[in-house]
């Protein structure tokens, strides 16, 4: 497996390049220091398999996972990050990783998730499976609550302070089905009134996403 490594700092890099290497199937045929070089490196090598950190200068490690696998799909990223806190992991995992590891994992890791590439699976190091578990168990009820993509619309415009007029005229939809999506809300979540949605939306980031 030819590798494309990205690591800004020098010695770490050197490392995990050792580390890698010490499989036998694995490697490292170019290593870069920030996103931009990342980039290039993968369209002129085209590696079997990228392994990169997420704090990348110029171009960071999620912008640089994106555009990887908008332009070279085939290509499996696999982010190692002392970041490991849920908004990372989802985002990488979102933007088609192939694997996430904590940069506290075993080093027996890093094979495991080699492995994994190379059977087009995805592997997260234990540690961040138990905290995604942990986290899932102690959510609210309405937290887990899976919602359709114009649920989501409607909650957005809900929570930017959009009257349901102004959310029917940009949604395209009459009055009545923005009302009839807004009391689906209500009862999917078990949340009462257009301040609850709002709340609701505001803690979850919804008000923020794009549209």
């Amino acid at each position: 497996m030819r590798i494309v490594l990205a690591e800004p700092q020098t010695l770490v890099r050197a490392g995990l390049r050792t580390l890698l290497e010490q499989h036998a199937s694995a490697e490292v045929i170019g290593e870069a220091a920030d996103g931009q070089t990342l980039l290039e490196l993968v369209g002129q090598l085209r590696p079997d398999a990228v392994v990169t950190e997420i704090n990348l200068p110029q171009i960071s490690g999620l912008e640089a996972l994106v555009q990887i696998k908008r332009h070279y799909p085939e290509v499996p990223v696999i982010v190692l990050s002392a970041m490991v806190d849920g908004q990372h992991v989802r985002g990488a995992i979102r933007g088609g990783a192939a694997g996430f590891l904590s940069k506290d994992a075993e080093p027996v890791e890093l094979g495991l998730a080699l492995r994994a590439a190379e059977r087009q699976q995805v592997y997260l190091s234990p540690a961040i499976s138990h905290r995604a578990v942990e986290r899932r168990n102690g959510q609210r009820m309405e937290d887990r609550v899976e919602l359709t993509p114009r649920q989501r619309q409607v909650l957005q415009l809900i929570a930017r302070g959009k009257s349901t007029k102004e959310i029917a005229a940009l949604m395209g939809v009459s009055v009545k089905t923005v009302e009839t999506h807004r009391a689906r809300l209500m009862n999917s979540l078990g949340l009462y009134g257009t301040n609850a949605l709002m709340r609701y939306a505001i803690r979850t980031g919804l008000d923020y996403a794009q549209l």
